[in-house]
């Protein structure tokens, strides 16, 4: 009796092992797992989420993150799509490059890329002056505007994709070329050109350009047609709103231009891994939202139906057990798995 109630013993310690592991959480003396981040700089927005993630997963899980910084996504995505590297964040132009191996982003394909969950990246729509004669997208054919943004390929392909909700392309306006978005509303604001596109709320160029000769945000048309368009453009967009006091010149709901980050990993990420950081995720975004840059990662904005590339198979199921994973991402996973 006293050997069955060994064995007994020692199969219930076996189980809660099992148990104690399968939570994440270390068995007294194991060594915690390490999970390697890639990221931007320090000081960046990218680096502030990242890090952030990792230090809420480490707290969760009792693992130990590496966090490294990149100059840019394309030094870590092939990292991440080689399973080099375990978790990374991309915007969703960027992510849809990678997957596809589409110029000028990347050019070999990285097909091994899968989102872990989604979060509003940000807002654009076109800036002009509060007394301007223009009231929308449309109206600005053969208007000289701001853009072209070769130092920064996301504007530029952001602000051809809300030109495209008023039926327009590069080639229906005059555009003064700018390498980034800041001086394309110096030159708004200097009388230089009619309208500067990419412009996002928050930005203190913005507001002083409201102080010295007053700003006004176009809206975008948000018909299926030229939503169709905008997503055609830059995949991962979709139409958000600015509301009434959320930006300088708002004075009543209009809606713009929105794309989304994903959280990112690899099929070679090891999907228990994948899972577990899915699971901790989503069960402590009130320690997510601790970090102001990470308040935009809610439960709520997870799973998306326009997602740029294929969500991870364990985060699909742990989304299924949630009962967020609808059919509708059945057949966009589908979709962008059959992609060449």
């Amino acid at each position: 009796m006293r050997q069955f109630g060994c064995v007994n013993r020692t199969l219930l310690v076996l189980l809660l092992v099992g148990a104690i592991l399968a939570v994440g959480v270390p068995v007294s003396g194991q060594r915690p797992a390490i999970l390697r981040w890639a990221t931007f700089p320090a000081g960046s927005l990218n680096h502030v989420m990242t890090s952030g993630m990792a230090s809420v997963v480490d707290n969760q899980m009792k693992s130990s993150s590496r966090v490294a910084s990149y100059t840019g996504y394309r030094d870590y995505v092939p990292l991440i799509d080689k399973g080099e590297t375990d978790f990374g964040i991309l915007n969703a132009l960027d992510a849809w490059g990678a997957y596809h191996g589409n110029a000028p982003f990347y050019q070999a394909k990285h097909k091994n890329l899968r989102a872990l969950r989604s979060a509003p990246a940000g807002k654009v729509a076109i800036l002009v002056r509060a007394t301007s004669r223009f009231k929308s997208v449309a109206d600005l054919k053969g208007v000289r505007v701001a853009g072209g943004y070769d130092a920064h390929m996301v504007c530029r392909y952001l602000a051809e994709a809300v030109l495209a909700t008023g039926g327009l392309t590069w080639k229906d306006v005059t555009v003064l070329p700018m390498a980034t978005v800041v001086p394309g509303i110096q030159a708004l604001m200097d009388g230089r050109v009619e309208a500067s596109t990419c412009a996002a709320p928050g930005m203190p160029i913005i507001r002083e350009t409201d102080a010295r000769v007053g700003v006004r945000w176009l809206p975008i048309q948000t018909s299926p047609e030229a939503v169709r368009k905008m997503k055609e453009i830059f995949p991962g967009s979709f139409v958000d709103t600015l509301k009434p006091g959320e930006a300088p010149g708002v004075t009543e709901e209009i809606p713009v231009g929105g794309y989304h980050y994903y959280l990112t990993a690899s099929t070679r990420t090891d999907e228990n891994t994948v899972y577990q950081v899915t699971r901790t995720l989503w069960e402590h975004t009130e320690d997510l939202f601790k970090i102001n840059q990470l308040k935009s990662w809610t439960d709520e904005e997870a799973v998306q139906a326009g997602v740029a590339i294929p969500y991870h198979p364990a985060a699909i199921r742990f989304y299924k057990e949630k009962g967020v994973w609808k059919p509708e991402m059945d057949k966009r996973q589908q979709e962008l798995l059959s992609e060449k």
